[in-house]
């Protein structure tokens, strides 16, 4: 029965044990304040006894007194005060008559104590005290002397008449002597009967103020008592559910996922319990599911790091392989066109050059769209002049341009600083490549390129680049989908011009990982204008140039004697490029040795001196970068000697290398002979 009902009050929630034991507190203070306010009441009654029986006591004397004085006076005002001062004790006795009766008259009581000069306050306190209380020994007992006096006192009542009869009948002062002398005997009794009671209210008042004291004291007691025992008992209670709690939420995080909770009640706490029990079943679960699911990710991750890795060594591999053939027919078509030939000869070299570009161009944007694709890309933050950059990627186009009888105008804001940050290499290929599309859509008419400032801040310039031409255009609803990987603006469009339909995907690309914004406005048979705009970084000052350039077709001017009594050696495992090397820098007027691999060219450069060593990367025997990691280990001035590194590996990563072993440049094939004798010359001259 006990146990059933403990966990009853268990279960209970613990809001409603709160309010319970708030309740019980509650009830008892209210029990205390009542006690108190009870005590208060019935000490104040005590109290008003006290001052009762004092102007019982003052009256009584004073009337006393006014009778003792008329007996020699004989003044009938004397008479009168003892008459006056006599109703009080008479007031007092009438209410405590009334209220001996077993259903006193209240209103008859309460007129008496108010004759009795009582405080109408004092008055219910009083009444309430005499018949609630009237039983108590203390109270019994002073009552009875109160009855005593009055007794004694009503005793006066027929001697203070006959004492005023024999007055107004003139009797003797020695028979009004004898009545005196009765006066003053009672007077005695009826003192020692109000001292008894004066006694006894003594006695009663500190009685109750001991009862009520041990009262407040117990019931102080019961409600701290009570209220510990209830607090430490639902306190314990919410600990120990709690506690469960944290200790099973302790074991989950070392593991234990198998842990469940003891429910020891069902109230909040051990409703948090099932649910903990609930959850960690579910965490459980979903911790099997989910390291299961880890298991299936991590082998395919595997397989894409794989996959991913295949991609990039076949990337590397079709790079190396394609631009390897490339650099030899590009390179040889170049040294043709430079020797004599008839007109359909020249037009067969253009023809081979072109084509060879234009395959160029389409592995460069498979290798640059798969960067992308892999989010493999960076972007470099280094000082650059504008102008010359853009006036350097337009004098790429300006052959091809020149050939259709295209013109290319370049228009410049004198506004924009001479000198940006920014990665000049990814710009030149965004502008490379509309630039390009420009000159590929356009048949007739001109192509100008505008570079406008458009906001110019304390350390930011904001500039928009536009390429506009009078091509073939491209209709509305295809002016979006052109962006995107390998859309063209219609089948015609790719069967007529070519193309991979990746460079301008490749363009929104890399405009909006720098975070600019690339768009595009068109009208068939009108024309095109694409714009882009990006944000760089301030160095320098303005340049005040001319605001408009045409750019025409930039001979390079060979110096025949640029080369001469410099020896090359030239570090290159494929004979034709070897061959096609040494052609180009025989023009220049440079000596050059062959060596087939590294180990070959290791033991050349021992024996003999050299101004400066082209070296492969790839290649038998020892490679271009053990080769070159060997030669700076050398003693002396052999050590020095620049080192400039001629690859078909083109993957990102490759010039960052070449340049961390040691050599001084790096030039990727297919070269440009220009690229080449500029670049040799340069370090040459610091040499």
């Amino acid at each position: 029965m006990i146990a059933a009902l403990k966990n009853k009050v268990r279960d209970i929630s613990i809001s409603k044990k709160l309010y319970f034991t708030i309740a019980i507190m509650g009830l008892l203070i209210i029990v205390e304040l009542c006690s108190l306010f009870f005590a208060i009441t019935t000490l104040s009654s005590v109290r008003a006894y006290v001052a009762g029986e004092g102007l019982w006591s003052k009256a009584q004397k004073d009337a006393l007194f006014n009778l003792h004085v008329y007996a020699y006076s004989h003044d009938e005002k004397d008479y009168a005060a003892f008459e006056e001062f006599i109703k009080v004790p008479l007031g007092d006795r009438k209410a405590r008559v009334e209220l001996e009766k077993p259903n006193p008259d209240l209103v008859n009581a309460r007129q008496g104590l108010l004759e009795g000069r009582n405080h109408p306050d004092d008055i219910d306190g009083m009444i309430k005290l005499l018949m609630r209380f009237h039983n108590v020994y203390y109270l019994d007992k002073g009552f009875k002397a109160w009855t005593k006096a009055e007794t004694m006192l009503i005793r006066l009542l027929p001697i203070s008449q006959k004492l005023h009869a024999m007055v107004k009948a003139k009797a003797s002062q020695k028979q009004i002597d004898v009545l005196v002398a009765q006066i003053k005997r009672v007077n005695a009794e009826v003192t020692r009967s109000e001292d008894e009671f004066s006694f006894t209210l003594g006695e009663g008042a500190r009685w109750l103020e001991g009862l009520v004291l041990r009262i407040l004291l117990t019931l102080s007691l019961t409600i701290g008592t009570t209220s510990i025992l209830i607090t430490v008992s639902v306190s314990r209670g919410i600990e120990r559910g709690i506690n469960a709690i944290i200790d099973g939420a302790d074991l989950i995080g070392q593991g234990n996922l198998s842990t469940r909770v003891k429910i020891y009640a069902n109230d909040e706490i051990g409703m948090l319990a099932a649910s903990f029990n609930h959850m960690a079943a579910g965490l459980e679960r979903n911790i099997t599911d989910l390291k299961e699911t880890e298991e299936k990710l991590i082998l395919a991750k595997k397989k894409a790091e794989s996959s991913e890795k295949a991609k990039r060594i076949f990337l590397a591999n079709m790079s190396h392989e394609i631009r390897t053939p490339m650099n030899a027919i590009l390179g040889f078509a170049g040294l043709l066109q430079e020797s004599d030939m008839d007109e359909e000869q020249r037009r067969y070299i253009d023809i081979i050059r072109q084509s060879g570009g234009n395959l160029l161009v389409i592995l460069n944007d498979i290798l640059d769209f798969s960067k992308i694709e892999a989010e493999k890309i960076s972007f470099d933050s280094a000082p650059f002049h504008l102008r010359d950059m853009v006036s350097s990627t337009i004098e790429l186009q300006a052959e091809r341009a020149t050939q259709k009888s295209i013109k290319l105008i370049a228009h410049f804001d004198d506004r924009i600083p001479s000198i940006i940050w920014g990665d000049a290499v990814r710009l030149n290929q965004i502008l490379l490549n509309l630039i390009s599309n420009a000159v590929k859509f356009t048949v007739e008419g001109e192509i100008n390129i505008f570079v406008n400032l458009i906001e110019d801040k304390a350390e930011e310039a904001l500039i928009a680049f536009v390429v506009k031409d009078t091509g073939i255009g491209i209709c509305e609803d295809k002016q979006e989908k052109i962006f995107e990987v390998f859309e063209q603006a219609s089948t015609a469009t790719s069967s007529k011009f070519g193309g991979t339909g990746l460079g301008l995907s490749i363009v929104k690309k890399l405009v909006e990982m720098q975070g600019g914004r690339v768009s595009v406005k068109s009208m068939p048979g009108k024309g095109s204008v694409f714009s882009f705009t990006m944000a760089f970084k301030k160095e320098g000052s303005n340049d005040t140039q001319d605001k408009k350039t045409e750019i025409s077709l930039v001979k390079h001017t060979d110096d025949l004697q640029q080369g001469e009594n410099k020896r090359v050696l030239v570090v290159e495992d494929n004979p034709i490029n070897s061959l096609l090397v040494t052609k180009v820098l025989k023009k220049q007027g440079y000596e050059t040795d062959l060596a087939e691999n590294g180990k070959v060219a290791i033991e050349k450069y021992e024996v003999n001196d050299y101004d400066i060593i082209l070296m492969d990367l790839q290649m038998p025997e020892m490679d271009g970068y053990e080769t070159t990691i060997h030669i700076r280990k050398l003693a002396g001035y052999k050590k020095n000697i620049p080192i400039i590194a001629m690859t078909a590996h083109t993957i990102k990563g490759e010039f960052e290398r070449c340049i961390a072993i040691g050599m001084n440049n790096f030039i990727s094939k297919p070269f440009q002979p220009n690229d080449l004798y500029e670049k040799m010359n340069a370090l040459l001259q610091k040499g």
